[in-house]
Order: structure tokens, then C-alpha cells, then sequence
């Protein structure tokens, strides 16, 4: 069961702040995979796309008519087909290379150092469409729902005709909203929640007694995110170009500020100070904006322009990672400090947020802010268009119809088989999930005597109807009854020896596809298994040296260390060298003191003993003379 859990999201690591509907989606699908047969596995189904096979400008998207159609493989996973798509500014700096490193050790661990895995690489991180088939463990979410998503940046987007998504990202539509309309929101809004909510603390309980800054509120972060606090009663503060102003209040901005004619730092120094402001510009935002918060009040500077990735992408993996590491450290030191913090925000796909703002929107509270709509053949006019800057609401990628919409929902009838279909707009190769009666069934079931049909019979209905004997094993099609006695329909009578020699063939060839499919199953979970040696191998192998790493960095540590140690050590030993020898020096001079006295106290005794001798002589001579 443990086992299992390798579906849980790593970003999602902060279950403090997770909703049980969110651990329940994420908790965890079994680690089984979907058998059912399928022409997009069986037959290398294929789908419009654009890609792009390498990293530059916009000459480097390129339409695929035969890039290879995802399928479900895993309990977990969501296959939509894609009506509607948007292009974010993200978008623009994919197709250049931003974060490519990060992003392919996101994907693939075992890659990090085989550079261009990722081609062809599909982009676009919104859609809006219909769900065509889900894994056994998605249960919020059926095969012919209405859905929309945000694609996070590691996957292939949804600049095609199928994507293929995590089920704990997929969220209901809002039936209020059309596919246009909803592919506009999913992106932003995840990434708008996950600065205001996650990175911010606000909610709709406290929001209401709140004074929120939001930089830069023209794009599709900044018009969804004056809408979502609006929502909850906070009071937005706006800043944005000319051609804005009428937009942003029309979302209901309570004060706007034009930063192209004035200076909007000065501007804003004049108004009360803020709780929270959210930059979504960037640049020295954050040199003047930390004096606008309220100090020692909780009050925070949120930020979705952080150097992370570019970092990565100029110094590589590690120092990008450490040069970013000690810029958040020394800026959020220095706010707090002053008492305010300072916080950088990124993209988190949430299923769950996108059912609470779907229900937000269903309420006319949040409205699509659509600011231009292209056809899937003009995607490169559409990033020729984001890339002029100075976005006013989303521009949103047109996939399918809502005529090719309708005639997917009516004509498709196996939701398990991949079959093509030709529209105005080109529809991919689909599949649908309703199941409905050929016309043959209908007919023959409306007598009222019936009875139960043998295997032979079920199969022969069965290949009639273009089902397979895996539908009835799996509990897809009931095997009720499908013909009523004394039934009227032409060629009634002599059907059931023709449907036999069907059924037979049927069944021969639904076991030897059963076979070819049991065997591959074998062989992917051979391929499986040896794939998860290989990467348990790699994590042991990069254990291992992070330990010989960090072993290096202790003794790098540690020898200077050691050494400071000894000439602190030698250092002591020379200054009680020096005492000694001031202390002997001392000495010396005492006993040269003394010496001195002595050599005096000689000279005198000399002196005193020639004195003597003189006197003596002196004595002798006297003498003498008297003799």
C-alpha cells in the first residue's frame, strides 16, 4: 500500500494546507494499468500538434500532423480532448529555454545531463475539453465530462488535439461557461491562488479587513486576482499602463494608478499602507514597494518574478539553486528586520482550487476576461501577438468547434476504441464514453416476451454492434437480453447462424488480442521493474555521493578549521614564549643589577684593602723610624 503512494504530488508536500478532498485525490491511486484495448495502443494512433523540436524564437513552431496520441496508462491519469487552449506569457519563455534544466530533472531524473529528451516539446498550460477516458483510481471526474486544467510546465501542453493529464489537476467546467471562455482561467487562476492563498494566508474569512496592492493588474494573473479578492470583500489597490484603466475597473479595482504618466511609488506613498502586495512585474519592484506594507503586522511582499529559473539556466543546477537560495535569504532577512515579509510564489496545479473558483464562477463572481481568440492553424500569429507585451485578459487557442463539439458527442459510441472522424475544423482521431444501442438492439428489444441469449448469441450482438468480448469481461455492456422472440425485423430468422460464424471468429480473435495483450502487459511490467532498478540504482548511486559530498565538505570543513585551531594554539604558545621571555629578560637585568652591586661592593673591598695595605705600610715604615 506504501508502495503506492508514488503518485502523491512532491510540490504538494504541505498537507497543513491541504483540503481532505485534495489528499483524497492525491492519495492515491493504485499502481495499476489500464489493459483495455485500444487503437491508439494497439495502432499508433496519431493527432495534430505543434511542437517545437529545439529551443529559439517563434520560427521554431512546427505543425505535426502525426505526433503521437497519449493514451491512458496508469489509474491515475486523464485523457481530454482539447476544444480550447490559451497562451501564457510562459509560453513565450518555454519556446526560448527558460528553466529547461529544472524542468528536465523535473521530468526525468535519469536525463538531467542528456540534453533535448523533451522534444518535440508541445506547450500550452491551459485547456478546456472533454474528458474521453480516465484511469480506474479518478472518480471525481467520468469519461463525456466537461473539464478544464492547468498543465503544469514539466508535461506536453495542450497546443493539440489530446492531452493527457494527472487526474488529482482535472476539475469539473462550469456549465455557465463556454470551452473559449474556460481555457482562459485554469492557468492564472492556479498560480494567482497559489500566491494569495498558499504563499499569503488570505481567504475569504479575513480577506474583507484587508488592503491588497496588486502590481501590475492588467495581465491575466493580475485580472483574475482583482476579481478573486473582490470576491471576498478586500479592498484592491491597482497599478497598470493607460490602456488598462478602463478594464481593471471594470473588475471592480477600488483604486487604480496609471504607472505610464506618474511615478507609481510616489502615487502610492499617499495612500494607507497595505497588508499584502502582489508583484506580478518584477525588476526593483521590491526596493521602493517594502515601505508601502504595514510593519510588524503580519503584512507580506508576494512576488511570482523570482530569479530561480533564470539562474539555473545562466550558472547550472546546483549554483543557480544556491545563488537563488542566498538572494531570498538576505531580502528576506532585511524585510524582516523592518518587520514585513518577503515571499516568493510560484505555479501549483490544484484540482481542488479550480472546483472552489469554478463554483465561484458559476456565481458571477468571477468573469473571463478573453482578450483575443485564434484558430489552431494560426498559433504562431497568437505567440507573435503575446510576445508585444502588455496583455488586457488571455488570448485563447480555438482546437475544436462547437459544431465538431456536438457531432463528437452523437456520432462516437465506444468509449474505449480510438476511431477517426473528419470535421470542418480537422477533430483528432477520439475516443467518447456513453454507450449507446445499435439500432438493431433497439428494434429487437421493444417485444415484451424475451429471453436470455447464449454466449454464442451475446458475442454475435456483440461483433454487430462493434463491441469486443473485453467490454462484457470488464462490466462495460451488460449482457442482458438482446433479442426478443417473434421479432418482426427483416432477416431475423437467419441471423443467428450468420451472427454464429461471427461470434466464433470474434471470439478466436478477441482471444488471441487478449494473449498479445496479456504478453505486452508482461513485458511492460519486465520493462517496469528494470526501470525501477535502474532509477533505485541512481538514487542509491547519488546517495552514495552526496555522502562522499558531504564527507568532502566536513573535512573541507574541518581542516580549516584544524587549522585555525593550531596557530590559535601556536599563537599562545609564542605569546607565553614572550612572557617567559620578558620574565627572563627581567631577571636578567635584576641579577645584572645585583651583579653590579657586588662588582661595587668588590671595588670598595679593594679599595678598603689597598687603604689597609697603605696603612700597614705605613705603619711598618713608622716603626721602622723609631728603631
Amino acid at each position: 500500500m506504501l508502495a503506492c503512494q508514488r503518485w502523491l504530488r512532491p510540490q504538494n508536500v504541505n498537507f497543513l494546507r491541504l483540503s481532505s478532498e485534495t489528499l483524497r485525490r492525491l492519495a492515491v491511486y493504485p499502481c495499476t494499468r489500464n489493459i483495455s484495448l485500444s487503437v491508439a495502443r494497439s495502432h499508433g494512433a496519431s493527432m495534430r500538434a505543434w511542437v517545437i523540436n529545439r529551443y529559439g524564437t517563434n520560427d521554431e513552431l512546427a505543425l505535426m500532423e502525426n505526433h503521437p496520441a497519449p493514451s491512458v496508462n496508469h489509474a491515475h491519469e486523464v485523457l481530454v480532448k482539447v476544444h480550447a487552449a490559451s497562451l501564457n506569457p510562459l509560453d513565450i519563455s518555454m519556446r526560448g529555454g527558460y528553466g529547461a534544466g529544472v524542468l528536465r530533472l523535473r521530468r526525468d531524473p535519469r536525463t538531467l545531463l542528456q540534453r533535448g529528451t523533451e522534444f518535440p516539446l508541445v506547450l500550452g498550460r491551459d485547456v478546456s475539453g472533454v474528458a474521453l477516458e480516465c484511469g480506474s483510481g479518478v472518480t471525481h471526474v467520468q469519461a463525456g465530462n466537461e473539464v478544464w486544467a492547468s498543465i503544469p510546465p514539466w508535461q506536453q501542453g495542450s497546443f493539440a488535439e489530446c492531452v493527457l493529464l494527472n487526474g488529482s489537476d482535472v476539475s469539473l467546467k462550469p456549465k455557465a461557461l463556454s470551452h473559449v471562455e474556460a481555457a482562459s482561467i485554469p492557468y492564472v487562476a492556479a498560480t494567482a491562488w497559489s500566491a494569495l492563498v498558499t504563499t499569503g494566508g488570505l481567504h475569504s474569512e479575513n480577506c474583507s479587513k484587508k488592503r491588497i496592492l496588486v502590481h501590475g493588474a492588467s495581465g491575466g494573473i493580475g485580472t483574475f486576482s482583482i476579481q478573486l479578492l473582490k470576491a471576498w470583500g478586500g479592498h484592491v489597490t491597482a497599478t497598470c499602463f493607460k490602456d488598462g484603466l478602463g478594464l481593471v475597473k471594470e473588475l471592480g479595482a477600488d483604486d487604480v494608478i496609471d504607472c505610464s504618466t506618474t511615478d507609481a511609488a510616489s502615487q502610492l506613498r499617499t495612500r494607507q499602507k497595505f497588508d499584502l502586495i502582489l508583484d506580478n512585474v518584477g525588476g526593483e519592484t521590491d526596493s521602493w514597494a517594502m515601505d508601502l506594507l504595514k510593519p510588524w503586522a503580519g503584512s507580506k511582499f508576494v512576488t511570482l518574478v523570482s530569479p530561480l529559473l533564470r539562474n539555473t539556466d545562466s550558472l547550472g543546477l546546483v549554483d543557480g539553486v544556491l545563488q537563488s537560495g542566498m538572494t531570498l535569504h538576505d531580502k528576506a532577512i532585511r524585510s524582516l528586520v523592518n518587520g514585513v515579509f518577503y515571499r516568493w510564489a510560484f505555479y501549483v496545479p490544484d484540482g481542488v482550487a479550480l472546483d472552489r473558483i469554478g463554483q465561484l464562477v458559476s456565481s458571477g463572481k468571477i468573469r473571463p476576461v478573453v482578450e483575443a481568440t485564434y484558430p489552431f492553424s494560426q498559433v504562431p500569429e497568437a505567440f507573435r501577438k503575446v510576445e508585444t507585451g502588455q496583455a488586457r485578459g488571455k488570448t485563447v487557442i480555438t482546437v475544436a468547434t462547437e459544431e465538431a463539439e456536438s457531432s463528437s458527442s452523437t456520432r462516437h459510441t465506444d468509449g474505449h476504441t480510438l476511431t477517426s472522424t473528419t470535421h470542418d475544423t480537422d477533430v483528432p482521431h477520439t475516443h467518447t464514453a456513453k454507450h449507446t444501442a445499435s439500432p438493431v438492439a433497439e428494434e429487437k428489444t421493444h417485444a415484451t416476451q424475451t429471453h436470455t441469449p447464449s454466449p454464442v448469441m451475446v458475442a454475435a450482438v456483440m461483433a454487430v454492434e462493434g463491441l469486443t468480448v473485453e467490454a462484457v469481461e470488464e462490466g462495460r455492456v451488460e449482457t442482458g437480453p438482446a433479442f426478443a422472440e417473434g421479432s418482426e425485423h427483416p432477416g431475423a430468422q437467419g441471423i443467428e447462424a450468420e451472427s454464429a460464424e461471427m461470434a466464433q471468429g470474434t471470439v478466436t480473435e478477441s482471444v488471441e488480442m487478449a494473449q498479445a495483450e496479456a504478453e505486452s502487459a508482461e513485458m511492460v511490467q519486465c520493462i517496469e521493474a528494470e526501470s525501477e532498478e535502474i532509477a533505485q540504482g541512481s538514487v542509491a548511486q547519488a546517495a552514495e555521493m552526496a555522502a562522499q559530498a558531504a564527507e568532502m565538505a566536513q573535512g573541507s570543513v574541518a581542516q580549516p578549521v584544524e587549522m585555525a585551531q593550531g596557530s590559535v594554539a601556536q599563537a599562545a604558545d609564542m605569546a607565553q614564549a614572550a612572557e617567559m621571555a620578558q620574565g627572563s629578560v627581567a631577571q636578567a637585568a635584576e641579577m645584572a643589577a645585583k651583579a653590579a652591586d657586588m662588582a661595587q661592593a668588590a671595588e670598595m673591598a679593594q679599595g678598603s684593602a689597598a687603604q689597609a695595605a697603605v696603612g700597614t705600610q705605613m705603619t711598618e715604615t713608622v716603626d721602622t723610624g723609631h728603631r
